[in-house]
């Protein structure tokens, strides 16, 4: 079963270099549209170049959920999206 969010991107990042790696990298902020809540959460996502900063719009994202060192993470990657059309989309839904 996949399940899809609605994920809305604001086009808005910040760079800078890390300080452990002296790599590059660039941040972006997405607002995450979650089932059961009122408002759409802000998070950021990680882009290996600026140009991977997805535009200001409305995505429709697979959730992965992943166990790490023995614990669930859970993934949304805005960059993997589906864009959406200008009309009103569902919030979340389960794709068998």
């Amino acid at each position: 079963m996949t399940m899809l969010i609605k994920v809305t991107t604001t086009g808005q990042s910040r760079s800078g270099t890390a300080a452990k790696s002296g790599k590059p990298y660039t941040m972006a902020t997405a607002y995450a549209h979650l089932p059961n809540v009122p408002f759409p959460q802000e998070f950021s996502y990680y882009c290996e170049t600026p140009q991977q900063v997805q535009p200001a719009g409305e995505y429709e994202c697979e959730v992965v959920l992943s166990i790490k060192d023995g614990r669930i993470g859970v993934e949304v990657d805005p960059r993997q999206g589906r864009r959406l059309s200008n009309q009103s989309q569902p919030a979340a839904k389960a794709v068998s």
